[in-house]
Parts: C-alpha cells; structure tokens; sequence
C-alpha cells in the first residue's frame, strides 16, 4: 500500500524545515522549488496554497503552488518549474501516495483543477519517470510542452563536438585578441546589458527588476552568478546563471552588446562557463525554453545548439475536474 502520509499546508514558519529538505534530501527539487526563492515575490502577490507531506513527521514531499482564483490550483507563477518534489528514496507508490493525497487535499477544500508544471528530468537524481508517468495515468491531460536545451557537461568538450564547428577556431581567436570571461559581484553593468539587449531585440523588459535580481544575489550569493565577457574592459555580452541544485545550472540571462557583435564573444563565454561548472561536478547546463505552445523560437534555439546544446522537455499537466476524481490508491 502507499504510504499513509499527514499531508499539511504551508506556513512561513516552516521555511528552513522544507529548504533544508529540497537541498539535501529531495530527488528532483532545487532552487525554483526552495521557499527562499519564491520569498522574494511581494508578500500577499499569491494566494499559496502549497502541500508539505510528512511520514512519522519527517517530510517526505513538498508541492509549491497557489489558487490563482476560484479553486484553480497552479505551480508557483513565480518559478519556472514546480511539480510535486520528492524523497530521494521515494519508490513509484510512495508518488502515487503523495499526488493522491494531494487531489483529495485540494478537492476536498473546493478546488476545480490542477495543474503541474514539471522542471526538465535532467534536474533529477537520478533521472526520475514516476511522476510523468502516473500524471498520466491518474488521468491528468499533457496541456503544454515546451522545448528547452541542455549541455551534457559530464564529458570533456561534448559540447564542442555537437555544436558549431568553428567554435574552438573562434575561442583560440578570442583568446589570443585578448578577450577575457569574468564573474562580477556588482549587478549594474550586467542588468544596463539585459535592459539594452531586450529592448533591441524584442521591445521587451527584463523578467526581474533591477530591485527583484539584486534581492534574489542577495539571498543566493553563491549560486546566482553574473559572467561577462570583456573586450578591452569594456562588458560586451554577459550571461546570468542560477545553480539549481548539485547537479545542474540554468541560465536565465543571455545579452549582448550589439557593437561588439563583430567579435562574437559567446563561444568563449560560454566554453568558460561550461569549464566552470564542469570542473566542479556539475553534470548539466540548462539553456531553457525557446518555444511557446506549437511555436519554435528557431533563432534562439539554434543559437543554443551552436552552443553544443540539445533538446529536452519541460511539461506542464493538468486535471481539469477535481470534484469528479476517484483515488486509485485504494485499489491497491
């Protein structure tokens, strides 16, 4: 039988309890899960209606995620993934208890759907299928599926092997000009970057606030990195990374300076970041998405695979009637 969990809401008391549990003893949480991530939203934007599982008082699962109104339960709109998070030693039942109790646990207090959006299974330790697979099954609908794109960081120059051929020619140009990749403590010169760069680009601001990033260095000094890449000192493209967890980095900025474009600067900053996070155990950099729905943001996404990246899926499931949901867990 699965597990017979207490399952509890969510109060702030209760941050340490369940950071402590995404960082050292969850399979597939990190850093868009951790309760100091999402803390740094306006207290009072969301309406949180995350779920901490228990066994013998010891969590064993956690789920971020909010009522965006009438009974509409939604992974945290304030990270890129959520999903249900679970132990490390958690077997296929023990999900199954723990995505059970959660529909009886949001059904049961009015809720109408619920939807999951799960982070990409390169994030997992080891990779996991349990939960895709009994969203599936329990009757959950696949809504969305976006396109992201990793680097297998685990071997020496793979990427080098599966991106643009030119690359190693242009960071041995590079190098030898004198171009230079560094980390900087100080967010202005990279956010002035982000800001220019999207406004071209696409007429669009930056996701986070000057005020939002510098609040989020703050709370992750060591795991959100700001890199530039400097042509005679002056930033000519940057790259903004947050460690998710101990296996695998995300980037959430990439930006450049179009008046340096002549030097092409990315392949060696991103050679430098893969050498960084490579030399230091990391398995996977994680481009993120370049779709939306059906549509294929193609220029991003074969940037990213002359960067030596290459597909995998974020997806998002949904039951869009909770009233009507029969557990299966009794029937086993």
């Amino acid at each position: 039988m699965p597990l017979i969990m207490e399952i509890v809401c969510y109060s702030a008391q209760m941050q340490q309890e369940w950071d402590a549990f995404i960082r050292t003893n969850s399979r597939n949480g990190g850093i868009f899960h951790e309760q100091t991530f999402l803390g740094y939203h306006p207290t009072g934007r969301f309406n949180d209606t995350s779920l901490i599982f228990r066994e013998n008082g010891t969590i064993v699962g956690v789920l971020p995620a909010v009522d965006t109104g009438e009974g509409c339960i939604v992974s945290h709109p304030g990270s890129s993934a959520g999903g249900l998070v679970f132990h490390r030693k958690a077997t296929t039942r023990d999900v199954l208890g723990m995505l059970e109790g959660a529909v009886a646990h949001y059904r049961d207090r009015g809720g109408r759907s619920l939807e999951l959006r799960l982070a990409e299974p390169i994030f997992s330790m080891p990779v996991d299928g349990e939960l895709a697979y009994l969203l599936w099954h329990r009757g959950f609908t696949l809504v969305s599926r976006e396109l992201s794109a990793c680097v297998d960081l685990r071997e020496d120059g793979s990427w080098l092997l599966l991106g643009r051929k030119k690359n190693g020619t242009d960071i041995r140009r590079l190098i030898k000009s004198g171009v230079t990749v560094e980390q900087r403590e100080d967010l202005a010169e990279v956010y002035d970057l982000i800001v220019r760069n999207l406004d071209k680009r696409y007429g669009k601001v930056p996701t986070h606030t000057y005020a939002e990033l510098l609040e989020l260095k703050r709370r992750y000094p060591e795991r959100i990195n700001f890199w530039l890449a400097l042509v005679d000192g002056a930033p000519a493209a940057t790259v903004v990374t947050f460690v998710v967890n101990s296996k695998a980095v995300h980037d959430f900025y990439i930006a450049q300076d179009y008046s340096f474009a002549k030097y092409q600067v990315m392949p060696l900053l991103f050679h430098t970041i893969f050498g960084h996070y490579g030399g230091r155990g990391f398995s996977w950099f994680n481009f993120g998405i370049s779709s939306r729905g059906d549509w294929i943001k193609w220029g991003i996404l074969e940037f990213k695979e002359r960067m030596g990246g290459r597909a995998v899926c974020r997806d998002t499931w949904m039951l869009e009637d909770l009233k009507n949901y029969r557990n299966y867990s009794a029937h086993l």
